[in-house]
């Protein structure tokens, strides 16, 4: 039998991982109010979440409780890509098959194949586990996929070896990677060329870079550390050490002036504007064609949805000459995440 990558559509997702992991994360109610509006009144098809996005299994159980509030045929439309096998005491990827076995399961106790209207779920272990060979992880998921479970398989965190052993075992209907403008690795390093070259789209998660790309953030950035909650995950990244936050201001409160002077929009709408401006570009760095790339924005209010998602603006090649220009002149201070983390990235 034929498999084929499961078809997603539109520019941009949603990312739910706020609504359910954070310290202070909101109402169940008010996020199925926000979801509801992210697809029925924007058209917004992919939302993006995680097994362990909260404890036991908040961040599913949402989800859940959003399919099933919503009436006709609009679940059928959407893809629904859930993060995974993640051992939750150490926060490490588990690419064994009894932790994917589990995993799915427990995804398809809350999103059962006999679901009225089941949208399309894609699976992904979070991040590549260093102790399994990625081959047979992505094995273990595919055969999910041929039982008729789930319909694909994404992939996170990924650099070049990984693509290229996923492919050999399965199509792969996505990669989620983090992409924004103070994390534009993914641009030298060789993987957007990579991915272009197999026309897989990308799933760009902290497009905003955890809020740091916002007007509120460039308005309030001198309280910043006094205001964070100790228990925010920002804590632990080293970009917004004290060491290196000051640093990475000046980036941003210069791209946060070319928005405003030269383009006329904030600085949220720049950097959503930046990601979808490379999509599908053609003769962009290198790269005949740039893959389908749909960032993955949250939003806590209606405000918030609007402004991130109506407010794209046209960028030229000019425009993009001059935000390289900027970031060139910046350069981001910090690793992604912190030593301990790294041997996890681009994996």
């Amino acid at each position: 039998m034929s498999y084929k990558a499961v078809e997603i559509k539109g520019t941009m997702g949603f990312g739910t991982m706020s609504m359910t992991w954070t310290p202070t994360p909101p109402p169940t109610e008010k996020s199925i109010e926000t979801l509801k509006y992210v697809t029925g009144e924007k058209g917004v098809s992919l939302l993006n979440g995680g097994e362990f996005y909260g404890s036991d299994f908040a961040n599913l159980k949402l989800i859940k409780k959003f399919l099933d509030s919503n009436e006709g045929g609009i679940n059928s439309q959407l893809v629904i890509g859930i993060k995974g096998a993640l051992n939750n005491a150490t926060l490490a990827p588990d690419g064994s098959k009894e932790s994917v076995v589990r995993s799915v399961n427990t995804l398809t106790e809350y999103f059962p194949v006999d679901m009225p209207n089941r949208p399309k779920m894609l699976f992904e272990i979070a991040r590549v586990d260093p102790n399994i060979p990625y081959e047979d992880t992505i094995g273990y998921i595919a055969d999910f996929v041929k039982e008729g479970k789930i319909d694909g398989i994404s992939l996170s965190e990924v650099g070049l070896g990984s693509i290229a052993k996923a492919c050999n075992v399965f199509p792969i209907s996505c990669v989620e990677l983090e992409l924004s403008l103070l994390c534009q690795d993914l641009i030298t390093n060789g993987i957007l060329q990579e991915l272009s070259s197999r026309q897989i789209p990308i799933v760009a998660y902290s497009p905003l870079c955890r809020g740091l790309l916002t007007d509120s953030h460039v308005k309030n950035q001198n309280s910043f550390h006094d205001n964070l909650h100790p228990h925010d995950m920002k804590n632990h990244l080293e970009k917004f050490s004290k060491e290196n936050y000051g640093a990475n201001m000046k980036l941003v409160n210069a791209l946060h002036e070319f928005a405003h002077q030269k383009k006329k929009t904030s600085l949220e709408s720049l950097s959503l504007s930046w990601i979808v401006a490379i999509s599908g570009r053609s003769n962009f760095n290198g790269i005949s064609k740039v893959t389908r790339i749909l960032p993955i924005p949250s939003g806590s209010s209606k405000e918030k949805i609007d402004n991130n998602l109506d407010n794209i603006v046209e960028l030229t090649d000019e425009d993009l000459k001059e935000i390289n220009e900027i970031s060139e002149k910046y350069p981001v201070q910090g690793l992604r995440y912190n030593a301990a983390h790294e041997k996890f990235t681009f994996a």
